[in-house]
């Protein structure tokens, strides 16, 4: 009976979703790392130091290349930049020069496998062109947040992504 009961309201909030015009809470997610990355390329600018985003299926965080030591560092001391966890049932995928990404869980970092971005956004701006692919599980709903080589970085809903 409570698995039926389960069944039901996971369908009726799949249902709602799509009725609903959308998934608002997707679109917040995709808002919120668009905006991050934006704010990320302007202090790598302002501060001369280069910025990375590591991403795995369930999150993502950020890392600034130390010059002296060369070598990357998680920042631990930004508010903005620190980890994030997607919600329950978001997974995220990444592309690079319109090739998926095999993403590994984000590990501990250790002198044996130290921390390493698969995005760069550097000090002058200029970005590492990539695709992040946001996907709700049991639905069709995506939105995908890129960025070009010029520093532009936007977000588009699927219908969008498939115009391009």
């Amino acid at each position: 009976m409570v698995v039926v009961i389960i069944g039901i309201l996971t369908s009726m909030a799949v249902v709602s979703v799509n009725v609903l015009g959308g998934d608002h809470e997707m679109d917040e997610e995709a808002r919120r790392l668009q905006a991050i990355l934006v704010q990320a390329r302007e202090d790598a600018m302002l501060e001369g130091r280069d910025v990375g985003l590591r991403l795995d299926v369930r999150g993502y965080d950020f890392l600034r290349y130390d010059g002296r030591y060369e070598r990357w560092e998680l920042v631990g001391d930004d508010p903005l930049l620190r980890e994030r966890t997607l919600p329950p049932g978001l997974t995220a995928a990444l592309y690079l020069e319109s090739r998926q990404v095999q993403l590994a869980s984000r590990a501990v970092p250790t002198e044996r496998t130290p921390p390493a971005p698969q995005v760069v956004v550097q000090a002058s701006g200029d970005l590492v062109p990539f695709e992040v692919l946001l996907r709700r599980d049991g639905t069709d709903e995506e939105r995908w947040i890129s960025g070009t080589l010029e520093g532009a970085i936007e977000t588009r809903d699927a219908d969008e992504h498939a115009d391009r």
